[in-house]
């Protein structure tokens, strides 16, 4: 069950890059693929990097609340997922706002 809340939370934190990166290409409207790229890399690489870390924290915090807390494997699944789905998305918005910036104050 823990590996699950790995993969859930990992394919649903891309998801949200996946959108958010859409957005990032409409916001980058006007820039040259020169002055755009430094932005798209830093976010695609930020993305990956958080889907990785809060998918090994969901995994390890399911293993904790199993563990420690003697909850049902699958509420701690659940609860783990949903709690670093939020930090994730979080993270990837802040990414998103640092690749605007990063790719403003390149041009």
């Amino acid at each position: 069950m823990k590996a699950v809340t790995f993969i859930i939370t990992a394919l649903a934190n891309i998801g949200i890059g996946f959108v958010l990166f859409f957005m990032l290409i409409l916001s980058l409207n006007g820039f040259t693929g020169d002055e755009a790229e430094p932005g798209l890399i830093l976010f695609i690489v930020w993305t990956l990097l958080t889907a990785l870390v809060t998918g090994i924290l969901s995994f390890l915090g399911a293993g904790y609340l199993i563990n420690k807390k003697s909850l049902n494997s699958a509420l701690a699944a659940f609860i783990a997922m949903a709690i670093f789905t939020v930090v994730g998305a979080v993270s990837i918005i802040v990414g998103f706002i640092a690749a605007v910036a990063l790719t403003s104050a390149m041009r």
